[in-house]
């Protein structure tokens, strides 16, 4: 290899043109491999594992060519762009071989397979400013989605907060002047670490610069038609994107056909820790989509179904109208099962057409995207023939004048491409014999010249007398003759010696040469020509973009909607009523999540009922007090999931539902340290407290857990209170507040209702039976449920003691209340009735959960034999036999209550 030394003019074409892309990962083309020097080279041998090596004192490693793209997508899921750099004349001895930056591929400006994930969407976004005005835009160049919104400039900090939350972008493109007038962009910028950022240029958003870019994608000289006023942060931010994406993929966006104007109001407003504490979208655990919302709604058999519904559950809807339009569809095929398992058959069969068609129009899409795309067109042309049994719903199948070009392009595609093309296109075998016919001459040209090779093989056999000759091909040697060792003897003088080997030679002749050259000229233009064919092909395909991409919309949408009709069938799920009075009137709700991962029939649905209307006799404010395990967080869980649920769409988790749409869910529930930013968990709790009482509307629903226990008692109650109290009188908002401050048991109102989660109180067991009921719980339980968490005996009766002494004190203060004597009686006799009955272990579950024979069957399931003494074992078996005794007689006691 040459030298390496900077002042070399490969070194100089380099640092050129890696000058012109210092955001940039370089991938420098030299031969069969991709070359990185210098700083790329040091920071990516480092992330990429790769070995890094030095010429001339430059630090370098590479990759080869043909495993690039893998390499490539491990840089981008490192938040890296990478910036290819190919050669672009044939190498030429003596000559510096010509190089350019083909494409910069980045989060949000991939459109290939091999950079995106299948059931996400990449955006790219941007904001602009004026003195008035904040917009907000984004773009998928994968798909071609293209949406706008704009807010009042007083307004930006909340609504760009919630947008990037909602939208969760893959990168945004920023100018240095929006960042310097929206201060608070960079805090709201802090808040997702791996969002990429790019700097554009100011010319980038120049409005005359963005103006001209509009109209040339668009091809229209009218940007009202696209709802952009001029001179507007609109017109700047969508003209931005577009140019960018122009100037990184290097190629007209010509599948991005419209921009999407919404305003924030038009979505339920859920905020990032609301977002978080209902686990719509991922865990709290380890933040994977398992145990979600989003998983037990996902019954979608399409990449652009499975996007479609994350962005529904970022967007529930407002619009009652809108909402029962989705309803209806759901209602259809939950009320037809055999269409729906038909349907659900049909759409399995469908690829991504979004992303397949956007590969077409940017000259992406290879062979086997066109095979993709034509059985998701043969399975779409299936669709119209399931109406045959009943019509559907307006707007959800292909219409009847798209029909005949969708079956066009079917035709094309059956008849052209090959099935088992390749994906390179330089390596032919793409197109079928008979789509043309001047290929098929190109065949029959490569064909005969095959079967010369094959008679000139025998032509040398029969003139050499050697029997065993063969005629090999590989692509150092291209085509030879082989000759083993015992017939080398039998070589004629016009062998030409190429290579010898342990046990044959290689060999060839001018004849076989002049040949070779022949069968090399028809493979050149067979191949070249099956490219021009496969180009002509694609841009048919590329002529009706269009038609293609609201199709695919509609299969999205058709697959959403079927998801929910399934998931509805599974889980039993019934039709939510809207109402306009204000009122959330729930009977047997249940948690979607929690229900699916225990036994069938074990989890306890529950009622409730609130309003928002000032002159309604239905309380609006529920107070909601139980022990620790009770069920309190499962429930206020379930009630924002039902009316989330309700809002995007879908039957919900309860015998019924009756709901006027929300504008804003909030749910503060539990809360943690944010180190980073320096805040402490009561902090973290305070902060959005505080912006759910700035926040909500009397048309939100409100959830609140155990506010104020991040403090001390005096001043948790005090908040606690505070808060109650602001939320009923002032907010006015539909709020559920579960909270261990049974002081607040004395609050009254008109409008507030008391709710506890019931407790079964035997001899010697607690039963926590997760239903709700009115009233007030008058003890947490707190040392019972820590004794269930395997707590020594020695600290439970300990803690007992002190809880005594403390209720004692209490008893002289003015606030005492017969509560707290009766709290510290109730958990001293539940942990000693429980003291002789097991002993604690590492990991106690609920006894509701548990029968005592699986509790003591795990038991013996955990004890080693050898460890314990023949004493200690009729010990254990005597204490087995007290706790199955009080099992029955508990059981029989509790059928009592039941019935009485």
């Amino acid at each position: 290899m040459r030298s390496l030394a900077s002042d070399t003019p490969l070194m100089r074409q380099y640092h050129a043109i890696r000058a012109q892309h210092p955001d940039a990962v370089l991938f420098f083309r030299l031969g069969d491999f991709y070359e990185m020097f210098d700083s790329d080279a040091l920071h990516v041998s480092t992330l990429l594992g790769l070995t890094l090596t030095k010429r001339n004192g430059t630090p370098m490693c590479g990759v080869p060519v043909h495993t690039a793209r893998t390499h490539i997508a491990r840089l981008l899921k490192h938040g890296k762009k990478v910036a290819l750099c190919e050669q672009v004349s044939h190498p030429v001895p003596g000559e510096l071989t010509q190089r350019k930056v083909i494409e910069i591929i980045s989060p949000g400006t991939a459109v290939e397979d091999d950079f995106l994930s299948q059931g996400f969407s990449q955006y790219l976004a941007t904001v602009c400013a004026s003195d008035a005005t904040v917009a907000f835009s984004y773009l998928e160049v994968s798909t071609g989605a293209f949406f706008i919104t704009s807010f009042p400039r007083a307004e930006a900090a909340d609504a760009l907060q919630k947008e990037f939350g909602r939208v969760q972008p893959s990168e945004v493109l920023l100018s240095a002047s929006v960042l310097r007038s929206l201060p608070e962009l960079a805090a709201i910028l802090s808040l997702y670490p791996r969002l990429v950022r790019t700097t554009g240029a100011d010319a980038l958003f120049n409005p005359e610069h963005t103006k001209n870019r509009l109209h040339h994608c668009f091809r229209t000289r009218n940007l009202d038609c696209l709802t952009l006023l001029p001179h507007s942060p609109d017109l700047a931010a969508a003209g931005a994107l577009i140019a960018y994406l122009e100037e990184t993929t290097r190629h007209p966006l010509s599948h991005v056909s419209a921009i999407t104007r919404y305003h924030i109001h038009d979505f339920v407003e859920i905020d990032d820790a609301t977002r978080k504490n209902l686990e719509i979208l991922q865990n709290l655990h380890d933040s994977t989509h398992a145990h979600s919302l989003f998983e037990t709604l996902n019954y979608t058999h399409t990449a652009m179904g499975t996007r479609l519904l994350r962005y529904w559950l970022h967007h529930p809807l407002r619009s009652q109208e809108e909402i029962q339009k989705r309803l209806s569809a759901v209602v259809f095929f939950h009320h037809r099962p055999h269409i729906l398992k038909t349907l659900r058959a049909t759409l399995s069969c469908v690829r991504d057409v979004e992303r397949l068609v956007a590969r077409v129009a940017l000259e992406k899409a290879h062979g086997r995207d066109l095979l993709a795309l034509k059985e998701s067109l043969r399975a779409i042309l299936t669709f119209r023939s399931l109406e045959r049994e009943s019509p559907f719903p307006p707007d959800l199948l292909p219409s009847e004048g798209d029909t005949p070009v969708l079956q066009e392009l079917y035709g094309l595609l059956e008849q052209s491409i090959k099935e088992d093309c390749p994906v390179t296109l330089s390596d032919g075998n793409l197109i079928k014999r008979g789509f043309s016919a001047s290929l098929d001459e190109l065949h029959r040209v490569r064909d005969n010249a095959n079967e010369i090779l094959k008679q000139y093989l025998a032509e040398e056999r029969e003139r050499t007398g050697i029997g065993t000759l063969k005629m090999k091909y590989n692509r150092m040697l291209g085509h030879f003759l082989e000759v083993s060792k015992g017939h080398l003897s039998a070589v004629p003088a016009h062998f030409i010696r190429r290579r010898s080997l342990s046990n044959a030679d290689r060999f060839t002749t001018e004849q076989l040469s002049e040949l070779e050259a022949k069968l090399a000229r028809a493979r050149e233009g067979l191949v070249s020509f099956e490219q021009e064919l496969f180009a002509d092909i694609r841009r048919t395909v590329c002529s009706h973009t269009q038609l293609l991409r609201t199709n695919a919309a509609r299969v999205a949408q058709l697959d959403v909607l079927q998801s929910f009709a399934h998931a509805a069938l599974q889980h039993g799920w019934s039709q939510p009523v809207f109402i306009k009075d204000g009122a959330l009137r729930i009977t047997g709700g249940r948690h979607p999540v929690v229900e699916l991962h225990l036994p069938s029939g074990e989890f306890v649905p529950n009622d409730l009922t609130l309003s928002s209307s000032e002159h309604a006799v239905l309380p609006r404010f529920a107070l909601i007090t139980g022990p620790n395990m009770a069920g309190k967080s499962t429930f206020l869980r379930q009630t924002a999931l039902i009316c989330l649920i309700a809002q995007v769409g879908s039957f919900v988790p309860a015998e019924k539902a009756e709901l006027t749409p929300v504008d804003r869910i909030f749910c503060r529930v539990g809360a943690a340290d944010n180190l980073a930013r320096g805040e402490s968990t009561f902090l973290v709790e305070m902060s959005e407290t505080a912006h759910i009482l700035r926040a909500a509307t009397r048309d939100s629903l409100v959830i609140m857990d155990e506010v104020g226990r991040g403090t001390a008692t005096e001043d948790g109650l005090s908040i606690a209170q505070a808060v109650s109290e602001y939320l009923l009188h002032h907010v006015r908002a539909k709020t559920l507040f579960a909270t261990h401050y049974h002081e607040l048991s004395r609050l009254a109102h008109p409008q507030l209702e008391h709710l506890k989660l019931d407790v079964l109180e035997t001899d010697n067991t607690i039963v926590f039976l997760k239903k709700v009921t009115p009233g007030s719980c008058g003890s947490s339980y707190g040392i019972y449920v820590a004794r269930l968490a395997g707590l020594p005996e020695s600290v439970l009766a300990r803690a007992c003691e002190l809880l005594k002494q403390l209720q004692q004190r209490a008893g002289s203060a003015p606030r005492a209340s017969a509560a707290h004597e009766a709290d510290a009686v109730a958990q001293t006799e539940a942990v000693h009735a429980h003291k002789a009955a097991s002993k604690p272990c590492a990991q106690r579950v609920s006894a509701d959960l548990f029968t005592q024979e699986e509790l003591i069957g795990a038991e013996i399931a955990s004890l080693n034999p050898d460890a314990i003494t023949p004493l200690e074992a009729l010990t254990l078996i005597a204490r087995w036999k007290r706790s199955l005794r009080g099992s029955a007689t508990q059981q029989s006691s509790a059928m009592t209550k039941r019935k009485g």
